[in-house]
């Protein structure tokens, strides 16, 4: 446990409640941290007093003189597993500041408590996604890593679903956002897996024989977006995988992010089951985008009206109606915008050849193209 760090933060959380100079001082008597930055890193020999005998130390004005750093107050020795970690002084009259004395004692001994514990989350956090990234890198498993499952008590062999999550932003995710995504996957299951992934990302393991049926998944992953957009403020998309031998870890992983990629723009929830056509676009190179492209609608994309027109009449079933009326225009300018692409594309969009060639390009343009 970094106690330097825990006792600026515990200064800090102090400062909001009461009035008066707080000092922390580590073994060596030296002060680590405290409400007057002058004082940190200075002697403070009635704490080495407090360590020894294990007992609060009551400092009078006339002790001031007696005493290498001290001032007038109260110092208390800080238990953590009944070992005195550091000592917390309350500066002033010690008939004054007396009241505050025990309850600051309990206070920090709390801090102190759930520093640890979360620092021991993390720290568990982080061994997991590391065994989590090595999983995904490897091509088949080897004796070294199914030690390491087994020290885990990971079973790297069950079957399960890989679902992979991104929150809307490049900035980094606030812990109290990752125990939130923690907390709803061991309710799920105790043995499902959840690490971060990345700056804005996160992955689960669930195990496939408990996640019940595709309606069901998508209950839990619906209510787990809520979960997550709430706590966090940006929208989450998520990606699913279909069930998969844990073997198959890497093979999974990527289509559930091929499903992410399609959920992202609307932050939807998509399952790679579903996916059709992208799974044939998904393999097209970015050369191959390119040429297609010039091919085909190259013309139309600076035109953002007509790109825009051509894929609201596919939004609509080729319904002109619906076409004009989504778009807001006269259905004769609508007519005139299709003759338009035509001439421009040399693709009658009333042909059925031309229509999917079209279609095709606007889903190949979805992509990325370099």
């Amino acid at each position: 446990m970094q106690l330097a760090a825990v006792a600026e933060k515990l200064v800090q959380e102090v400062r909001k409640l009461i009035d008066e100079e707080i000092i922390i001082i580590d073994h060596a008597g030296t002060i680590i941290a405290s409400t007057d930055n002058s004082r940190i890193g200075s002697y403070h020999e009635g704490a080495i007093h407090a360590f020894k005998n294990r007992e609060k130390l009551i400092i009078n004005k006339q002790d001031e003189r007696s005493w290498i750093g001290v001032k007038a107050g109260i110092n208390l020795p800080i238990f953590f597993n009944q070992e005195a970690v550091c000592v917390i002084g309350i500066t002033g009259d010690p008939k004054h500041v007396s009241p505050y004395a025990e309850l600051l004692k309990k206070m920090t001994e709390m801090f102190i408590q759930e520093s640890y514990h979360f620092e021991q989350a993390e720290s568990q956090s982080r061994l997991m996604e590391f065994f989590v990234f090595e999983w995904h890198q490897l091509q088949s498993f080897n004796e070294p890593f199914l030690q390491k499952a087994k020290l885990l008590g990971i079973d790297v062999h069950v079957d399960r679903i890989i679902i992979l999550g991104e929150f809307n932003t490049e900035k980094i995710i606030e812990p109290h956002v990752w125990r939130t995504l923690q907390i709803y996957i061991k309710q799920q299951h105790p043995l499902d897996i959840a690490v971060r992934w990345g700056r804005n990302q996160f992955v689960i393991l669930s195990i496939a024989d408990f996640i019940g049926s595709k309606t069901q998944q998508l209950s839990k992953m619906s209510l787990l977006q809520r979960k997550l957009e709430e706590s966090s403020g940006y929208k989450v998309s998520i990606g699913v995988s279909s069930r998969t031998p844990g073997s198959s870890f890497r093979q999974a992983f990527f289509k559930a992010e091929r499903s992410l990629k399609i959920a992202f723009p609307s932050s939807g929830i998509i399952f790679d089951e579903d996916l059709k056509l992208e799974v044939l676009l998904d393999e097209v190179t970015p050369e191959t985008r390119h040429e297609y492209l010039s091919r085909t609608i190259s013309d139309l994309l600076p035109n953002e009206e007509l790109l825009k027109t051509l894929s609201m009449y596919f939004a609509c079933d080729l319904s002109l109606k619906e076409t004009a009326a989504a778009l807001h225009i006269h259905i004769n300018t609508l007519h005139y915008r299709l003759k338009r692409i035509e001439e421009m594309t040399r693709l009658n969009p009333k042909k059925l050849a031309d229509l999917v060639t079209m279609y095709l390009a606007l889903r190949v343009l979805d992509k990325p193209t370099n």
